[in-house]
């Protein structure tokens, strides 16, 4: 970067810091939330594309859908090996919630899978499952599109009482011991901000020409691993609120177990391909370099030894399970194509780069990451899809 263009940086850098100081966030839209009843820092919002279109994360989340598939199972075996008659014969209403739920067929399979398995456990102990009621809570950020989601509401057969729950998890959003299992899959390794290092040229985190962690220098690991500490500190301790002694927690988040191991991974292969669209756009001048340069997205992926220390320190969940995923969809990265790839980044990710970039660069910014996909075709194929997934199973303590 030419020196000017760097003094220029430097300035836009120093007050897009004031703005986060005094706005509490660094993108446009926040949601506030709270814990212990003290109003916190507002979280930065990233929702999925919502609707029912060809970029909507209803029809692209088929990466999520296959690790919810291969859950499933865990599930049922951790609700017939934890729950007890004695726990279910106590409340009248079993309250499940599925902390970023976003939108799609995802979320509704996960609930009835739960809810399957309940109802088997009542009726292998000899009691009827008509006696309990099952209240649903789906939870994400309130720019989330709950108007899709309950339009898609299964019309038949739907045994529970449905409602929303707008909100970051990065604090309180249920009453006090009120919930007793509580699901999330692929959204706990989003931060509840990125990380205010990695943006600043004057730091020695600055993760010029990248897009996240993975790949980058020591400093911006850290950076981020730290983020990271903090958000699943308060994430744990607001889910120890929130959960009834005995009651369940079933995450399920990508995981490294080292460096070698994540760069084979689907996921980074993919947003590897969008580094590469992003600086190559700069570098033909249709996109701000100085904006290229400071853009991050807000993701981390942990380590199993950073998920259990962390559920240690917190000391109010016993880890029942903590296991790889593995699942017959290896083979998903050789199906894709290049269109399919973008397609996969887009849904998640459109919203956020919309907000930065503006929204009259996405089709160019993902026209080029199919360009550039389409030249990196056995990169993709190559990767392993869904062995570097991490099933965790936790269990509220007395």
């Amino acid at each position: 970067m030419k020196n000017s263009n760097r003094d220029s940086f430097i300035r836009q850098q120093s007050s897009l810091r004031k703005s986060e100081k005094s706005n509490g966030c660094y993108m446009n839209r926040c949601d506030d939330y709270s814990t212990g009843g003290t109003t916190a820092k507002p979280v930065e919002s990233y929702p999925m594309n919502g609707g029912d279109g060809p970029t909507s994360y209803s029809h692209n989340s088929h990466y999520q859908g296959e690790g919810v598939n291969v859950s499933k199972q865990l599930i049922s075996e951790a609700i017939s090996s934890n729950v007890s008659l004695e726990h279910l014969s106590s409340v009248e209403t079993y309250h499940i919630a599925d902390l970023g739920c976003s939108v799609g067929p995802n979320t509704f399979s996960v609930v009835q899978n739960i809810m399957g398995a309940v109802e088997h456990k009542l009726l292998g102990l000899g009691s009827s499952s008509n006696i309990l009621d099952f209240q649903v809570s789906f939870n994400d950020h309130v720019s989330n599109d709950f108007n899709t989601l309950f339009a898609s509401l299964p019309s038949k057969g739907r045994r529970y009482f449905a409602a929303g729950v707008p909100g970051s998890f990065h604090g309180r959003l249920f009453p006090k011991a009120s919930l007793h299992f509580v699901h999330s899959s692929y959204a706990v390794h989003w931060l509840s901000q990125v990380p205010y290092e990695v943006k600043d040229a004057t730091s020695p985190a600055w993760n010029k020409g990248k897009v996240f962690s993975i790949g980058a220098k020591p400093e911006v690991e850290e950076a981020y691993s730290a983020q990271f500490a903090k958000d699943m500190e308060v994430f744990l301790q607001a889910r120890a609120e929130e959960v009834a002694v005995g009651g369940l927690m079933a995450l399920t988040l990508p995981y490294t177990k080292g460096p070698v191991f994540v760069e084979q991974a689907l996921f980074y292969r993919l947003f590897h391909i969008l580094e590469l669209a992003l600086n190559d756009m700069a570098d033909k001048g249709r996109l701000d370099e100085v904006k290229v340069s400071s853009f991050n997205l807000p993701i981390y992926i942990p380590s199993m030894q950073e998920i259990q220390k962390m559920v240690e320190r917190n000391g109010s969940f016993t880890i029942q399970k903590m296991q790889p995923l593995t699942s017959a969809a290896k083979g998903f990265s050789s199906r894709l194509d290049a269109r399919q790839c973008s397609m996969i980044v887009r849904a998640p990710m459109e919203g956020i780069m919309s907000q930065y970039f503006g929204s009259e660069t996405i089709d160019e910014i993902f026209e080029k990451y199919v360009e550039i996909a389409e030249l990196n075709s056995d990169f993709v194929a190559q990767s392993a899809a869904l062995t570097e997934d991490l099933f965790v199973l936790l269990q509220r303590k007395a």
